[in-house]
């Protein structure tokens, strides 16, 4: 199913994207309070794409996989639902720890983090209430590692300070 090769290739590079940027933390003698942010976020983003590919990718293996047209947007429609669930999950834990540093007094936190994530949120709701099928899974999945790859090339990149 070509579903589940997808599923495969995003778990892939997320967890591939992940690991580099291990190697970049490891291998930079300090990082910066943003370089720092930018790492958390990175990981956050992949490692949502990764949980969530490889849950819908064992999901899919259950039962001898998925026969019908009925079984197929069920799939889906539960899918989502849990995808949402750990996107919330990484939010909840995201917006904690923004609160314990307390860096939203100085609202210097990535904007687009949040967006990305509610924009994904609202993807998959929408998926699951009327689309039903597996290219918005795959699309959010994108927009996930998307998000990641931009946080991965800024962390790489040279500062311009």
């Amino acid at each position: 199913m070509v579903e589940q090769q997808i599923l495969i290739t995003i778990a892939t590079l997320a967890v591939t994207l992940a690991g580099f940027s291990g190697v970049v933390g490891i291998f930079s003698k300090e990082l910066s309070a943003v370089k720092s942010y930018k790492l958390e976020t990175l990981l956050f983003q992949s490692g949502v794409a990764l949980f969530a590919s490889l849950t819908a990718l064992i999901a899919s293996q259950i039962g001898g996989g998925i026969s019908d047209e009925g079984e197929f947007r069920k799939f889906w429609i539960i899918a989502s639902w849990v995808y949402v669930s750990i996107t919330v999950i990484a939010l909840i834990f995201a917006t904690i720890d923004i609160i314990k540093k307390e860096s939203f007094k100085k609202i210097n936190y990535d904007i687009l983090f949040y967006f990305s994530f509610f924009f994904v949120i609202a993807l998959l709701i929408f998926n699951a209430l009327y689309i039903q099928d597996a290219y918005l899974y795959h699309i959010a999945l994108e927009i996930n590692l998307a998000y990641a790859f931009v946080s991965f090339y800024t962390l790489v990149m040279p500062s311009k300070e």
